[in-house]
Formats: structure tokens, sequence, C-alpha cells
């Protein structure tokens, strides 16, 4: 479930932080928000220099993409370098937070 937040940057990223039940769902919701909004900001940056820039800017994203896609999806829980461990932080912060009802309704 965690790889599907990969899918379409950022917006499977929202849905699985905001809908995600598990600390592992939510980060990579987390995540992947950051990677789509990097990676937008980098070719928008690039645009700003010659043609071969975005090119670059494009390739490294989407190999970013693919690798986080494909090994979250075989279990395994890549993280940015910097913020990975505030992400995870956060989203299990969350977790803890949500009140539960006992009632039954």
């Amino acid at each position: 479930m965690a790889a599907l937040a990969y899918l379409l940057l950022p917006v499977t990223g929202l849905v699985s932080y905001l809908m995600g039940t598990t600390a592992r769902t939510r980060f990579h919701g987390l995540q992947a928000i950051l990677l789509g909004l990097l990676w937008a900001v980098a070719l928008y940056a690039a645009a700003l220099g010659p043609a071969v820039a975005v090119q670059l800017a494009f390739a490294a994203g989407a190999f970013l993409w693919l690798g986080f896609l494909i090994v979250t999806a075989f279990g395994r829980n890549p993280r940015f370098p910097v913020i990975g461990g505030r992400l995870e932080r956060l989203a299990a912060a969350r977790i803890r937070d949500v009140p539960r009802s006992t009632s039954g309704t």
C-alpha cells in the first residue's frame, strides 16, 4: 500500500498521508508529496538554463521516482537523507494522536 503513494506525485502522496492507517503508509505519503514538489521546482529552475538542464532534472527526478516506487514495493523504506527522520516522526506522531472510538459508532 505504501508504494502506491508514489504512483501519481504528489496527489497519491497526499491521499496516502491523509487516509493511511499505518505510520509506514503515511511516511511514504509525506515523502511522495515532497518528491513531487521538489521535482517540479527543479524542473522550473532548470528551465532558466539551457535545454540540457531540463533534461537532466527530468532524468534525475524520474530516476528517484522509479527508485522510491520500486524499492518501497519490495518492502524497503528508502528515505531522504536529511529530512527523512523528521518525516518518519511526523507520520508516526499523527497515528498516535488520532482518537479511537470505543462505542462502536
